[in-house]
Formats: structure tokens, C-alpha cells, sequence
């Protein structure tokens, strides 16, 4: 009798822990009206949709789904409209608003730091997937006050694979797209690299270059950026190498996925992508190379070779050019950038690049460093199209989306 009272007493107990962890599919169902609204575009309510369900469960992937995706709307919406105000204001009146671009840009990097811990639980979570359509919402992104056809267009594919236009009102132009575990990944990688762009703008006061981009007469024999939070470059190269790693994560997760339906980045295999970019598996494999020359430069074991990066630019200069840009150095030992105009103006008449990039970079600019092989792979991937194997422009454009 003892045995078998123990034995339901610990089946009971088993029942309920069962009962107590939701399922994905009750989680989404949960989550549905929330859901429901961001699909329509409906942000305010989806928002505080996705809230009142976190209030009950607030691991529910779905829910912190929806919550980063309306943060980084409303982030990415006020970042263009206040960057572009502080900029266009900086440069016509040559006064930057120094405290209130940090400001701007602190609290947008805030916004950002809660659209990763959201997506970090929605990680954790194998499985996920939403469908939406980003270029059926109606946002004002130009800040003009309504939603005109350059808002509209945003977000619509307008060629298709062979570069022909497709019409208006053609479905095609606004697809939708089946996110899962692998879209999670990319966009943490892109919140990852945001963050650490706004750390290096923040890090330095830039208000001498606005000044300089506006003056006309009685120009300065020297600008400096001065270095205000040497920390804020330490954190960009940490998030930086994150991004790395989560662009690498999303590259694995699209090459082990074995369904094939409206991918926003498909792999090799899958057929299904409403992008109308090409896909093989030497792209991926540049991927997985650009994202190794990219660590290795960010932890300064490889430097950008300056004739490399010229040469892949097109340009040819007079003399010789020796030096590597250090890249990791300016991230591991952040000072002021001190630009002597006099002397840059001198170097340009006689076309002497080395002691371009020597005066502008400093110690940045070394004569002794492993060559990076990220420069000669784009110019490889430049050669194939000369050759008519490959559009550069789609390869660079996935290249670029990617990482």
C-alpha cells in the first residue's frame, strides 16, 4: 500500500512539472493576438499585446519576439529621424549638438541592448517561426509627417533574379517571409554590429569635423576627434566579435535546415526565397572565409594590406604603397584622431598615399603585418565578374546582407 501511494504521489508530481513548462505550441497561441497585430503592422498593439503576455509567462519566445521587433522598428525609425537632424543641423550651422547626438544615440543603444536580451531567449528556443510581410506596413520611415510611395517602396523587391522590373501591384514586389531559428541568429548578428557602430560614434566628439564640414573660409591648420570614452571602443570590439559569432551561428543554422519555405536567407538547397539573389555553395563559403579574415583582423593578427584595399577600389597610386591598416589596434588602444589638414593637403598634390594614410592613421599604420586575404577575396570575387560568372553586385549585396 505504502509503494503505490509513494508511486502516485511522485506520477502526480511528474504531471504537474509537465503541465508547468508550456509547450511551443501553446506559447504561440498564446502569443497569437500579439502576433496577429504585428503582421497587420498594427506596432502600438502589438506591443503592449506581447507585453500582457509576458506579464504571465515571460519566457515565451513568441512574445519576446514580437516585443524586439516593435523596439527595433520604433528604434530604427527615431535613430534615421534624430541622426539626420543632428547631422544636417551640424553641417549646415557647423555647431554639432554634441550632447544631444550622444544622447540620441545612448538611448537608442539602450533600446538595442533590450532587443538582444529578447532575442537571446528567443534563441534558446528551437523551432520558432513567424511569418511577415515587411513591406505590407505602412511606416512613415523619411520622418515627413505621412507614408508616400518612397516609404512604400522601402521595403519592396523591385527586380527580379534577371534584373528586369517587376510591376506595380505585382505580388511579387511584397512577399512574405517565414522566419525561424536561423533569421534569429542573423538579426542578432545585425543588432550586435548597430551597437557597436553607435559605441564608436559615441566614444569620440566629433564637433571639429562638423565645423570643418561646414566652414568655408579661415580653415584650421588641423582638426582632432577627440577621444571621450575610450570604454565605448572596448565594448564595440566585444560586440563586434559577438556579431561575428552570431553571423557564423546564422550560416550554420541555414545549412542544417531541411524545409525549404519563403526563406529570408536560403542555403544552397532551398529553392524557396522570395530575394532574388543567386545562392551556391562558394557564396557561403566566401561567408564563412569573410567572417574568419574579419576576426583575425579585429583581433589585429591580420592587418588591410593599403595597396590591397586600393587596388580593389580601382585606384592606382604614383608611388608604391607598403603599409597595413591595423585595424585591431585601433580597437584594442582607442586615442585622438588628430587630422593635420596642411599636411594632407601636401601629400594629395603629390599623390604620395603612404604618407596619406601614415598622417591620418599613425601607429595605426604599420610597415610589418600579416597580410589579410579579405581584400584579394573580393577582388577574386570581382574577377569572376569580368569573367561573366557572377553579378558582383548580387554577390556583394548577399555578402553585405549577411554580415
Amino acid at each position: 500500500m505504502f509503494y503505490r501511494v509513494r508511486w502516485a504521489l511522485l506520477a502526480s508530481v511528474a504531471l504537474s512539472l509537465g503541465c508547468a513548462v508550456p509547450t511551443l505550441e501553446s506559447r504561440r497561441d498564446a502569443a497569437a493576438p500579439a502576433i496577429t497585430a504585428l503582421q497587420r503592422g498594427s506596432f502600438e498593439s502589438a506591443g503592449k499585446l506581447a507585453a500582457e503576455g509576458l506579464a504571465a509567462d515571460g519566457d515565451n519566445p513568441y512574445g519576446r519576439l514580437v516585443r524586439a521587433i516593435v523596439r527595433a522598428k520604433k528604434t530604427q525609425h527615431q535613430l534615421a529621424i534624430d541622426g539626420m537632424t543632428v547631422i544636417g543641423g551640424g553641417v549646415a550651422s557647423g555647431a554639432l549638438n554634441q550632447k544631444y547626438l550622444r544622447t540620441t544615440l545612448g538611448d537608442a543603444e539602450a533600446e538595442l541592448g533590450q532587443i538582444e536580451a529578447d532575442l537571446g531567449v528567443v534563441a534558446e528556443q528551437k523551432g520558432l517561426s513567424v511569418e511577415l510581410c515587411l513591406a505590407c506596413w505602412d511606416i512613415d520611415w523619411n520622418g515627413n509627417g505621412r507614408v508616400d510611395d518612397r516609404d512604400r517602396r522601402l521595403m519592396e523587391i523591385e527586380e527580379d533574379a534577371e534584373g528586369n522590373p517587376i510591376p506595380e501591384g505585382d505580388p511579387r514586389r511584397r512577399p512574405t517571409f517565414r522566419f525561424d531559428d536561423g533569421d534569429v541568429a542573423w538579426a542578432r548578428a545585425f543588432v550586435s554590429f548597430e551597437r557597436a557602430a553607435l559605441d564608436v560614434v559615441m566614444a569620440y566628439d566629433w564637433s571639429e569635423a562638423a565645423a570643418l564640414a561646414a566652414r568655408r573660409r579661415d580653415r584650421p591648420k588641423a582638426i582632432v576627434i577627440r577621444l571621450l570614452e575610450p570604454d565605448r571602443i572596448a565594448q564595440a570590439r566585444a560586440r563586434l566579435l559577438e556579431g561575428l559569432s552570431q553571423s557564423d551561428a546564422a550560416r550554420r543554422a541555414y545549412l542544417a535546415e531541411t524545409d525549404d519555405d519563403r526563406e529570408w536567407v536560403p542555403s544552397p538547397r532551398q529553392k524557396s526565397h522570395p530575394m532574388p539573389l543567386p545562392v551556391d555553395q562558394a557564396l557561403y563559403a566566401t561567408w564563412e572565409g569573410v567572417l574568419g579574415d574579419l576576426h583575425r583582423i579585429v583581433e589585429s593578427e591580420e592587418g588591410i594590406h593599403a595597396g590591397d584595399a586600393l587596388a580593389l577600389l580601382g585606384e592606382r597610386p604614383r608611388w608604391p604603397v607598403h603599409g597595413y591598416l591595423d585595424v585591431g589596434r585601433m580597437l584594442s588602444h582607442p586615442k585622438d584622431i588628430t587630422l593635420d589638414l596642411r599636411d594632407l593637403e601636401r601629400f594629395d598634390e603629390e599623390r604620395d598615399v603612404d604618407a596619406i594614410f601614415a598622417s591620418v592613421l599613425g601607429e595605426y599604420y604599420v610597415h610589418e603585418m600579416k597580410a589579410s586575404p579579405l581584400p584579394k577575396r573580393l577582388e577574386r570575387m570581382k574577377g569572376e565578374v569580368d569573367q561573366h560568372r557572377e553579378g558582383l553586385e548580387h554577390k556583394l549585396r548577399y555578402l553585405f546582407w549577411l554580415n
